[in-house]
């Protein structure tokens, strides 16, 4: 079942969440007024770096998804995630492994 990763409402954030068994460091870099960059550790490992963050699009390649799950934003209306409204209607989400 997919879970839902809270974040905070503020611009560079990191955080550290333990998912099916791993240690995950996720880190959000505002780029400009409209668009978010995340970088996703999983147990001190780099699975991606400085990606751009869209809506609905799973952030991790294929190729890794099947052992480590993946991660996407919902937001409405397609619109890019946003840090201002993490507490609002954007949405992180972690799809564990066997679910993807």
């Amino acid at each position: 079942m997919k879970q839902l990763i809270k974040l905070e409402s503020t611009p560079n954030q990191s955080l550290t969440i333990r998912l099916e068994n791993s240690r995950y460091e996720i880190v959000l870099n505002t780029l400009n007024d409209d668009l978010l960059s995340i970088s996703i550790f999983r147990n001190g490992i780099n699975l991606v770096k400085g990606i751009r963050v869209m809506p609905y699009t799973l952030l991790l390649p294929k190729h890794l998804q099947l052992n480590y799950g993946n991660f996407y934003f919902n937001t409405p209306d397609d619109e890019y995630p946003h840090y201002e409204r993490f507490i609002d209607n954007h949405r992180f989400y972690y799809i564990p492994a066997a679910e993807v």
